[in-house]
């Protein structure tokens, strides 16, 4: 930026401390793999592994590493990585069977700039950390016993979701479980997958889309699953089997994953080209300027952006597109930066402005 446009800045808003930015999905283009020791070779197949799962997060597609050049970069994914360390494993996990004598945690960061250049060579979807927040309602039958999974549930289950929803990049939230929910939603209603008392309970976190899943183990052992996503007037059903639970929960993670990146992630093989004018109302400072041009630029969809006029609290964006510009207000609409305003001048939901043509846009800061 200029330091003529940064004066003008200066004189046209009025100094107001801001508020942080909105969360998003965080280390799509990290992971973590345990491994017995730290030799050479145990280091090379984490690697390739860790790759793997880093470009299945990144395009949301179960099938990515079967593409023929992310197949031949996670053979020598030494060429993408960034840096790695090891961890000390942690106390609490030390007592289960472990390979090696030493097992440790091995961390990878990859390029992002690499990895999404892979992705689109192979004509993959490269889907930003901008992602729907799901809510899971998860009843579960094991040995006689009933219950539902919570945020602070005790138990292996629990912990085997949010990490099967970290390693699929899916931003995923348990309910409390609180008297508020309990009063709402009962173990019968998520079991027998009666959708209104189950949304109605939902809209308190309000989520991008609901999951609801029905884990059994049967006598023989065996786990059972079947998966409900929810989004609006459509939805999805899935059924899984496998002899451990972690193998029905991949599924449901897996599943989730791969419906909503249809639906969010920028399409494979679409050289669209779009303009979007944006205005942007509640920009009283230089630091909440910089913030909303950050955050547009950092939107996946968005080439390159280039301020048109400001002043009085407002800033008129035009922005460049390599997509659609339904495709970029869908994605806006998931974050807590801007706020969609109607034409009257109130905030309100959804994932455009009411009234106006899909070119042209306009939001509230949120503080």
């Amino acid at each position: 930026m200029s330091k003529s446009t940064i004066f003008r800045l200066l004189l046209a808003l009025c100094l107001l401390p801001t508020m942080a930015l909105g969360a998003e999905v965080r280390g799509l283009y990290e992971a973590e793999m345990l491994v017995p020791d730290q030799s050479r070779s145990e280091r090379g197949l984490a690697m390739s592994a860790a790759l793997a799962q880093v470009v299945t997060k990144v395009s949301g597609r179960r099938d990515a590493r079967l593409q023929p050049k992310v197949a031949q970069a996670i053979r020598r994914p030494a060429r993408l990585l960034q840096q790695y360390r090891y961890r000390t494993l942690p106390a609490a996990q030390r007592g289960e069977s472990l390979p090696g004598d030493d097992p440790q945690l091995l961390f990878f960061q990859f390029d992002k700039k690499a990895v999404d250049k892979l992705l689109h060579d192979s004509g993959l979807p490269v889907w930003g950390a901008t992602r729907p927040a799901v809510l899971a309602w998860l009843a579960v039958e094991d040995g006689g016993r009933r219950y539902l999974l919570g945020a602070d549930s005790p138990g292996e289950l629990r912990r085997l979701v949010a990490q099967e929803a970290k390693r699929r990049g899916l931003s995923l939230l348990l309910p409390l479980l609180d008297l508020q929910d309990q009063h709402q939603v009962s173990f019968a209603d998520v079991w027998g997958r009666f959708r209104d008392p189950v949304l109605a309970a939902s809209q308190r976190y309000r989520p991008e889309a609901v999951l609801m899943g029905r884990l059994q183990r049967t006598a023989d052992g065996e786990w059972l699953a079947d998966w409900w996503i929810i989004e609006g007037r459509d939805s999805e059903q899935w059924r899984a089997n496998g002899v451990l639970p972690a193998e029905v929960v991949e599924e449901g993670m897996a599943g989730a994953v791969s419906w909503l990146a249809q639906r969010y992630a920028p399409q494979p093989g679409s050289r669209e080209q779009g303009h979007l004018q944006v205005t942007v109302d509640g920009v009283r400072s230089l630091a909440d300027f910089a913030r909303v041009e950050g955050y547009l630029q950092s939107l996946q969809q968005v080439e390159h952006i280039r301020v048109r006029q400001l002043g009085d609290g407002r800033v008129d964006f035009s922005l460049a597109l390599q997509g659609s510009p339904e495709g970029v207000a869908q994605t806006i609409a998931l974050g807590q930066v801007l706020a969609p305003v109607a034409p009257q001048g109130e905030p309100v939901g959804g994932d455009v402005s009411p009234g106006l043509p899909t070119d042209s846009q306009h939001y509230l800061l949120r503080h």
